[in-house]
């Protein structure tokens, strides 16, 4: 939505994130058709954090984050272990840490 005092996007609900196929996605209603998404995929037990794309009228308000947030608590949820192939998914773990899932290699 947009925070009408400064006219600035705020970032994104958690319940405002889909999950469809292996991906879990945003879509903004305000802005582009295009949505951003995090794209992993699972096998033995671990969820693998592949590629996340947030579309250039998105960047700079937390979608990223967001998403990853979202898939560390799926996989929590699930008993995953997590593969942050990803190099965002990486550095925000290193900052926020995991959401109490254990990484892997």
């Amino acid at each position: 939505g947009i925070n009408a005092e400064y006219g600035e996007m705020t970032t994104p609900e958690e319940s405002s994130i889909t999950h469809e196929d292996n991906k879990f996605v945003f879509k903004d209603p305000d802005t582009s058709r295009n949505p951003a998404f995090l794209e992993y995929s699972v096998s033995d037990s671990v969820l693998d954090m592949l590629h996340t794309f947030v579309p250039p009228a998105m960047r700079g308000r937390g979608v990223a984050g967001a998403l990853v947030k979202v898939g560390l608590k799926h996989a929590a949820s699930r008993n995953l272990k997590v593969r942050l192939t990803c190099w965002y998914t990486a550095d925000y773990v290193k900052k926020y840490g995991s959401m109490g899932t254990k990484i892997v290699k």
